[in-house]
């Protein structure tokens, strides 16, 4: 008896198929079934529904509207030019609560405007009667018509242009075959896209295409909000790309969504999803800090920034300043968030370049932090250091095997993760940049510009201008001229390098000796000057170890030098 009852479960066991919701539904597809999220929506959120059906996809032939409902109510749909059939819903309270924050049509949480449910059909070709009203996207020669601050009645009138809905931004173009009504039901085109308005909890979408397909949703807190970093500490100087996972932030499912965050303040699409003003500069940029409770959110939709003492803010192509005014007032610290792709629910303050806007002071101290705070999470953005090792792909071993031979060639692998200031981006150390730890192979006792006490640029006059230096770098010893302040021309630059004639006498090849040879190399790099501009369109290099003296026309005479006194090192 038990080997029976084992094997039988054994048997319903392996028979129990794995979910596939596209394998279940076929042909519906609804934008707020995510499973990262639960399959919950929230607020004012518009839903997408899509049937995608090969036996409606006629475009020039008449086609039964697709049967679909909503918690058992009709949701009207409209077949769009590609063939697929299109449908938008939303809360009906909390789509009107969202309208009524609006500052200026078009902007904002903008829906349009609204109509009740027993709007006659003549209006706008169809009816939609199983609905607690809708929202078309423009007022333009309706009357009846409410914004969400008031109640929406019985809509007449001939339907004209214009398109204030700022929710549905991207919708699919109707299906204008003249061979068949517009939309394969006679929607107005005016009215497209059109937004159903229902009251629900737990939301069921189904499609009876022959087959039953279904979507259930549900209308509540959405699960697994979340803020990340791209690293647990950052060194000095680096980017800091931070990602919020929140799926009620997606307000439009055919877009991507922008949100602005700053000091006691939330903006919906200050800026577009490429980065220019949408709302920003003017009334139409509305601070939604008042308002998130009454739209849906509950302890998400705001971010607090404590930049402490290492995070800075930056510009990037989402966010072209660090600021942003509705005309009256003006909102500081800012930052911007991008979805990263229509319907995602996952949004980016790094643009497509890879810069973000957060990032750590260059000077800042290891050990500090700064925080940023999101769903009442808070998340600690840290300096550090790394330790770095450095290898080379191929060891020096006795024998054949892996032995290192000439003139073949050997990576060198150097790993230090403190280097990589933009973990998007592939970055090169380069010894012009003064953050640039550069590994350095010293030969001998090469002399350098580290021990340099200053520098000063000479105008045509011979007035010196000091410029500061330092070198960052105890490994490469680089002296870097800083230029940043100085204007003009300049014919000259002197640098007291602290070395004296005979520790250069001393690195030198002395070719007149019959057992010197070899090569004297001098290496340098003026890259740090490039500040200057055209300052430096003329300038020349010349080298001279000795002494001449110069005549009237320019004739020179060579003179004999010599360093009597090693101690003092007089020339």
């Amino acid at each position: 008896m038990n080997l029976r009852y084992l094997c039988l479960i054994s048997l319903v066991v392996a028979i129990v198929p794995m979910y596939d919701a596209e394998a279940a539904n076929p042909n519906l597809s609804v934008s707020a079934e995510n499973d990262a999220f639960g399959n919950r929506f929230a607020g004012s959120m518009v839903v997408e529904v899509v049937v995608n059906d090969p036996r409606l996809s006629d475009v020039d032939s008449t086609k039964g509207e697709p049967d679909v409902t909503i918690n058992g109510q009709q949701l009207r749909m409209t077949q769009t030019s590609g063939g697929s059939w299109h449908a938008y819903f939303a809360h009906a309270g909390a789509a009107r609560a969202a309208d009524a924050t609006v500052g200026l049509a078009g902007e904002g949480l903008d829906f349009g405007v609204f109509c009740g449910r027993d709007t006659p059909e003549e209006t706008f070709g169809v009816s939609f009667t199983d609905t607690e009203g809708f929202a078309v996207p423009s007022s333009s020669g309706l009357s009846g018509f409410a914004d969400g601050t008031g109640q929406a009645g019985v809509c007449t009138g001939e339907p004209g242009g214009g398109n204030e809905n700022n929710v549905v931004r991207n919708a699919k173009s109707l299906n204008k075959n003249s061979a068949v009504p517009t939309g394969q039901t006679g929607l107005n085109p005016a009215a497209w896209p059109l937004i159903q308005l229902y009251t629900f909890n737990s939301v069921t979408i189904t499609y009876n295409g022959g087959s039953l397909q279904q979507v259930q949703l549900e209308y509540d807190e959405i699960p697994n909000i979340s803020l990340s970093t791209d690293r647990e500490t950052y060194p000095a100087g680096a980017e800091v790309f931070v990602t919020i996972s929140d799926m009620q932030l997606n307000q439009d499912p055919t877009d991507e969504d922008s949100w602005t965050f700053g000091t006691d303040s939330v903006f919906y699409r200050a800026y577009d999803d490429r980065g220019s003003a949408s709302a920003a500069g003017g009334p139409g940029l509305v601070n939604l800090l008042p308002h998130l409770s009454s739209i849906g959110f509950e302890n998400n939709g705001r971010l607090e920034v404590d930049l402490g003492p290492v995070l800075e803010l930056r510009t990037n192509s989402y966010q072209p300043d660090l600021t942003v005014t509705d005309g009256t007032d003006t909102f500081s610290e800012i930052v911007t968030f991008v979805e990263t792709s229509r319907n995602s629910g996952v949004f980016d303050a790094t643009d497509t370049k890879n810069k973000s806007i957060f990032g750590i002071i260059r000077d800042s101290q290891r050990g500090m932090a700064g925080y940023l705070t999101y769903d009442n999470k808070k998340t600690g953005i840290l300096t550090g250091s790394t330790t770095a090792t450095f290898s080379v792909d191929a060891t020096l071993s006795v024998g054949d095997a892996g032995a290192l031979r000439p003139g073949t060639r050997n990576p060198i692998i150097l790993y230090d993760p403190d280097q990589n200031l933009n973990s998007d981006r592939r970055e090169s150390l380069d010894v012009s940049n003064p953050a640039s730890i550069i590994p350095t192979l010293k030969i001998g006792s090469p002399l350098t510009l580290a021990g340099s006490t200053g520098a000063e640029f000479y105008t045509d006059g011979g007035a010196a201008t000091l410029a500061r230096i330092s070198t960052p770098d105890r490994h490469s010893e680089r002296l870097f001229v800083d230029t940043s302040g100085l204007s003009g021309i300049y014919d000259g630059l002197a640098i007291d390098t602290g070395i004296g004639a005979t520790q250069i006498a001393s690195v030198l090849v002395d070719s007149s000796r019959p057992d010197s040879d070899g090569t004297s190399w001098l290496n340098y790099d003026i890259r740090s000057l490039a500040e200057l501009g055209d300052s430096l369109a003329d300038a020349s290099i010349r080298l001279e170890f000795g002494a001449e003296f110069y005549t009237d026309g320019g004739a020179a005479t060579l003179a004999r030098i010599s360093t009597p006194d090693r101690h003092s090192e007089r020339l």
